[in-house]
């Protein structure tokens, strides 16, 4: 018969003695908390999960168990903690997307299980060491001799055990709450010092499943193109666009009928639209698409059908003359899939052209920055593997090179690749 598995309480609520006066608390100073809760104490205490999502805050994913040693054990294991606190979490309609791991502790494995969720790690850079509440004396002091700003502060929400002075312990969360407020600092949610979404509501998808890449452009629409622009990133923006307004604005003529798969706020499409006779424009990103259609409003343009979904399972209609993506396809688990299904949509001498991530030395690095970032592991892809995926699928590659901190051995990030459909590939063939 097999071992009953048994939990310890942990040093995460929520928890009655603790909750409710914090939330109180919060209210009064007008911030805003992220909950990693455990869900041995979700299960516990679902009220408590109700009033927390009820006031404004977060929750997170803390574990089921919270076994300071679960880094210790299997990925199996690891895995059936994460998966099970989401499971009783989905019940109040909501998925969380950060972790923060027992102890603050992390192992390679963690990366894996949290990548195949969909979900990312989160840790905290200011804390006390209060033992999970056991040591309070000092406590406020101790956060603001070292709190500064952007830091991300660990405080325990939860009872230890008999003896424990509720009262002495909200005193001391009043006067970190205070004491920050007098230095200037402001308290801001977790998703605005991440610069992502800690959780997402699930009552709204018929599926009950969350997109992590749809969620996450979600949350930064609004400063996406100035992120763009910034010295990292901006590398690979910059040589996208000078490749985009070099060679494929070149290719287009009046009258054509495009297609732009992850068209995203419009930086491409507009140029395409201003060119071209009909832009279909398909972005996964519900906020991403209002900015576009916003500033394709502000120039009158109205030759864009806008298409929102994953394009893996949206229908195409018609017969388009040029297919483009730029920065998407890395996005994509089945490209040779997908490749078929453009292949089916376009007329014939039809133009594919994409820039997408290469694989190489120095992408696998940002590909990790990325995973941590967003919960996603993107897909780099070589020339060769991409060549064979495209010849299958109908097309005649016409050129493909890479670009951007390029090596001898594995070629640049980006790889930019110009395909035609080839004639008599008819419509259908490949179904």
């Amino acid at each position: 018969m097999p071992r009953k598995k048994r939990y310890r309480r942990g040093d995460d609520g929520p928890d009655p003695a603790t909750t409710p006066a914090l939330l109180d608390l919060l209210a009064k100073y007008g911030a805003r908390a992220t909950f990693f809760v455990t869900g041995l104490n979700v299960v516990a205490h679902p009220d408590l999960i109700r009033a927390i999502l009820s006031r404004g805050h977060a929750i997170g994913n803390h574990s089921y168990g919270h076994s300071p040693l679960l880094m210790l054990k299997s990925g199996s294991t690891l895995r059936g903690e994460i998966a099970s606190a989401q499971a009783v979490l989905g019940a109040f309609d909501i998925a969380p997307l950060a972790f923060r791991p027992p102890v603050g502790i992390t192992n390679p494995r963690l990366w894996r299980a949290l990548l195949e969720a969909g979900m990312y790690c989160v840790n905290f850079s200011c804390r006390a060491f209060d033992a999970g509440n056991r040591r309070l004396k000092g406590l406020s002091k101790n956060i603001l001799g070292k709190a500064r700003s952007g830091d991300i502060i660990l405080l325990h929400d939860v009872s230890p055990g008999s003896g424990f002075d509720a009262g002495a312990w909200t005193d001391e969360i009043e006067a970190i709450l205070a004491g920050l407020k007098k230095k200037g600092l402001g308290i801001l949610p977790l998703s605005e010092i991440i610069g992502r979404p800690v959780m997402t509501r699930t009552a709204s998808r018929s599926d009950g499943v969350t997109n992590p890449a749809e969620t996450f452009y979600d949350c930064i629409a609004l400063t996406y193109d100035a992120e763009r622009s910034g010295a990292v990133a901006g590398l690979a923006a910059r040589k996208e666009q000078k490749l985009f307004e070099s060679h494929l604005l070149n290719l287009t003529a009046p009258g054509q009928r495009v297609l732009e798969i992850g068209a995203g706020t419009g930086r491409f499409t507009l140029p395409l639209a201003r060119r071209c006779g009909e832009v279909t424009a398909v972005e996964l990103s519900e906020n991403m698409m209002a900015v576009m259609k916003e500033r394709a409003a502000r120039e009158n343009l109205s030759n864009i059908e806008y298409r929102r979904g994953d394009i893996e399972s949206i229908d195409l209609s018609g017969c388009y003359d040029i297919v483009c993506s730029l920065s998407a396809f890395e996005y994509i688990r089945d490209l040779d899939g997908l490749f078929r299904k453009i292949s089916r949509s376009m007329n014939p001498d039809g133009i594919l052209y994409f820039i997408t991530a290469h694989r190489s030395f120095f992408r696998f690095f940002t590909q990790i920055g990325n995973a941590m970032r967003q919960g996603i592991w993107l897909h780099g892809r070589t020339k060769g593997s991409v060549g064979r995926s495209l010849a299958a699928a109908g097309f005649t590659v016409k050129s493909a090179s890479t670009h951007v901190m390029k090596s001898c051995v594995s070629g640049g990030m980006l790889m930019e690749v110009l395909a035609v459909k080839t004639r008599g590939s008819a419509d259908g063939f490949f179904s």
